[in-house]
C-alpha cells in the first residue's frame, strides 16, 4: 500500500451483527466475565469491552484459540472498528501464524458476504509480519532488517492471492461502500499486475478513475488526485 496516511472512517451499521459473535466467544473464552459497570448502555461500547476481553483471553490461551480459531476469524470479519479488530487478529497470528491467518482472510474476500469482505480487508491490515528497521538510517533508506524482509517475502504468494481476490471481488460487487474498501487494496499501476489479470485490472482502474468523488482516497494514495 502507498505510504500516505489518511484516516478511514469505520464502516457503519455493523454492531448489531457483530455483538452476537462476541457473546458466543465470551462463553468459550471467559464465561464468568461480565460487562463492566457503565459500559452496558451503548452497544458500540459493549462490543469494545467484550472484544478486549476476548482478545486478552485468547492471547493467554493458545490451545483454546487454536480450537476456536474459525470462530475468531468469523467475528473479526464482522468487526465494526478498523483499529480494534486487531484485538481479534493478534491472538490468531500469535497462535497459528501469519500464513494461516492471511489465508483465512483471503477466503472471506473470495466467498464472504459483502459485510465480511469489508471486514476481511480490515483484518488484513494487521495480519502480516511487520517490516522492522535496525536504525533511523534504515528507516530513511527504506532498508528493513534481513529477518523481517525474509518473513515478508515468505508470504508473497498469499499477498498475491489477496490482491487477486480483492480485484475479483471489486468487479463483482454492487455495493459502493464495499467497493471502496476493496479498492483501497488494488494497486493502480498496471505494471504491478501479471498479464493474466491485466484486463480485469484495466476495468477496475477505469471504474476508479471515472469516479474521483467516491474513490478520492484511493486516488490520493496512488498520487493520482
Amino acid at each position: 500500500m502507498p505510504e500516505t496516511f489518511e484516516m478511514i472512517p469505520d464502516p457503519p451499521a455493523r454492531t448489531a451483527a457483530f455483538e452476537p459473535h462476541l457473546d458466543g466467544l465470551l462463553e468459550l473464552f471467559s464465561p464468568a466475565w461480565a460487562v463492566p459497570d457503565g459500559a452496558g448502555e451503548s452497544a458500540y461500547r459493549r462490543c469494545e469491552v467484550k472484544r478486549w476481553e476476548i482478545g486478552r483471553a485468547a492471547g493467554a490461551d493458545p490451545d483454546r484459540t487454536r480450537r476456536h480459531a474459525e470462530l475468531l476469524v468469523r467475528a473479526a470479519v464482522l468487526d465494526h472498528c478498523r483499529s480494534g479488530i486487531n484485538q481479534l487478529v493478534r491472538p490468531l497470528v500469535k497462535t497459528l501464524g501469519h500464513r494461516w491467518t492471511q489465508e483465512r482472510i483471503v477466503s472471506y474476500v473470495r466467498s464472504g458476504t459483502p459485510a465480511e469482505k469489508t471486514g476481511a480487508t480490515m483484518a488484513w491490515y494487521f495480519s502480516g509480519p511487520p517490516l522492522r528497521y535496525a536504525s533511523a538510517d534504515g528507516v530513511r533508506s527504506g532498508t528493513p532488517t534481513p529477518e523481517s524482509q525474509a518473513a515478508s517475502d515468505a508470504l508473497a504468494d498469499v499477498r498475491a492471492a489477496y490482491r487477486e481476490a480483492v480485484l475479483t471481488a471489486f468487479l463483482t460487487c454492487d455495493d459502493p461502500a464495499v467497493r471502496l474498501d476493496l479498492a483501497l487494496w488494488i494497486p493502480l499501476d498496471p505494471a504491478a499486475w501479471p498479464d493474466a489479470f491485466r484486463a480485469d485490472h484495466d476495468r477496475a482502474r477505469s471504474l476508479i478513475l471515472a469516479d474521483p468523488d467516491h474513490y478520492g482516497l484511493v486516488l490520493r494514495r496512488a498520487g493520482l488526485d
